[in-house]
């Protein structure tokens, strides 16, 4: 599923959503692109059990002229929602916090296990499987966005998912392959 901005803008939030607007989005704040330039493909959540952090995945399709930053997250159903990215440092997988993460103009950015993704943490409700989370993606514009998430089983595949992507040992609920250092060929 494709929100364009455009077709999400709504007189406000909780206001009844025209016949043509997509319900589970809305756009508030100025922006220094057209909203029609801004694009979410593919939200989903990665859910785990017993109130473990669950990584929120995305596409952000910038189609303007200029770049659009990210510069924060927040859910009603959340307690922390943080922007983080996996990096692979010494050999070893890691996560870290980022204070923004820039899509180019006339580009794609899929938020992904591997990469930049949204961090949950403190769920303010019972969220499981088959639920929708709305997050509010925040903007250096002061552009908001609200998207509904769907929340997915622990073995989940998204589209932001890499091909080959080893497994999260240690995870409760994750496949169970280990990570293993690349052989040299």
């Amino acid at each position: 599923m494709v929100l364009g901005a455009a077709a999400l803008a709504t007189p406000a939030l909780g206001a009844a959503a025209p016949a043509h607007t997509a319900p589970h989005a809305v756009v508030a704040g100025h922006a220094d692109t057209r909203p029609e330039d801004l694009q979410i493909e593919q939200a989903w959540i990665r859910w785990l059990p017993a109130s473990l952090p669950a990584g929120g995945y995305l596409t952000v399709a910038n189609r303007g002229d200029r770049a659009v930053v990210l510069v924060g997250a927040s859910s009603p159903d959340y307690a922390g929602v943080d922007l983080h990215r996996s990096v692979i440092e010494g050999g070893l997988s890691k996560m870290e916090p980022v204070q923004q993460i820039v899509v180019a103009p006339h580009s794609t950015l899929a938020f992904s296990a591997t990469g930049y993704h949204i961090m949950l943490t403190t769920p303010t409700r019972p969220v499981a499987p088959g639920a929708r989370v709305p997050i509010t993606l925040h903007f250096a514009d002061g552009r908001s966005l609200v998207v509904n998430f769907e929340v997915r089983k622990p073995d989940a595949n998204g589209p932001a998912a890499m091909p080959g992507m080893p497994g999260m040992p240690g995870m409760p609920g994750m496949p169970a392959e280990s990570a293993k250092p690349a052989r040299p060929h």
